[in-house]
């Protein structure tokens, strides 16, 4: 068998797997509950009936991975943004258990009620009853998402380090024009709010990306971290000198001159001198 051939799936349709996958087991823990409140209520449920009711709430939550997956990424509970980011994903969260619900009704609605729009009082009792169940649910996806985005980037061996594909261009936008920026011209690297500044000589590029996200993505034997607003291509230091607090003056071979905090310094002259080596 020619192992060149063999075809790997896209990503979506692994995130979207997984998300039935996950979807399913946590309407199966909840099943025992129902299913006893049901008999209590004189109502005992069908099996074929739940197993469709299961299966389709499965599908409607399957999307949810990909999306937050992509949420995770672009905006990462890290950093000295964690608290925003958080809130961020909490507000999510909660937006998206709304819409799985309103879904949810109705195609109730339409299924055994015949009904085009889903009954008020219905939607209101989901709501009340589901809504935070749904928010737990999302939140704990979203946790997992960021365990299956960030934990690989920590646990790889460094053989396979040297193997791991980095981001060695970007597109940019300049004039209503767009052009490729090659990261081996880039000199250093500065955090404006939202955006990315790349300084490549004397021109600079903005990009819309985080600085924890964008840094998870360059090859650290080129690029390293001196401060929480700034990363500098390695090849590009001239000089380091020491200053008070433990902090240093960094000096590129262009003349920059760019402060190194005492958190970073350490990190700093390990890649440098590997780097040498």
């Amino acid at each position: 068998m020619n192992t060149s051939s063999t075809r790997v799936l896209p990503a979506w349709v692994c995130q979207v797997t997984l998300g039935f996958l996950y979807w399913i087991a946590f309407l199966l823990v909840l099943e025992p509950d129902n299913v006893l409140r049901a008999r209590q209520a004189g109502h005992p449920l069908t099996w074929p009936l739940e197993t469709l009711r299961i299966g389709v709430a499965g599908l409607l939550g399957a999307p949810t991975a990909t999306l937050l997956l992509y949420l995770t990424r672009r905006f990462p509970v890290t950093g000295s943004r964690i608290l925003r980011h958080a809130t961020f994903h909490l507000a999510a969260a909660a937006v998206l258990s709304v819409l799985l619900i309103l879904i949810s009704c109705v195609l109730v609605a339409w299924a055994l009620k015949h009904e085009w729009v889903p009954d008020l009082a219905d939607l209101s009792s989901n709501l009340t009853s589901n809504g935070l169940l749904l928010v737990y649910a999302l939140c704990s996806l979203s946790a997992l998402a960021h365990v299956i985005d960030f934990i690989p980037r920590h646990t790889m061996p460094s053989g396979a380090q040297t193997k791991h594909h980095h981001l060695d261009r970007v597109t940019v936008k300049q004039r209503g024009r767009i052009s490729v920026i090659h990261l081996i011209d880039v000199d250093w690297i500065e955090t404006l709010g939202n955006y990315l500044a790349l300084h490549v000589g004397a021109s600079v590029h903005l990009i819309r990306e985080t600085s924890v996200a964008f840094e998870a993505k360059i090859d650290p034997a080129l690029f390293v971290r001196i401060h929480r607003r700034a990363i500098v291509a390695i090849d590009r230091i001239k000089d380091l000198q020491p200053i008070a607090n433990g902090d240093a003056l960094l000096r590129l071979t262009d003349g920059q001159e760019l402060n190194v905090s005492r958190s970073h310094r350490k990190t700093l002259v390990e890649r440098w001198e590997a780097r040498s080596a």
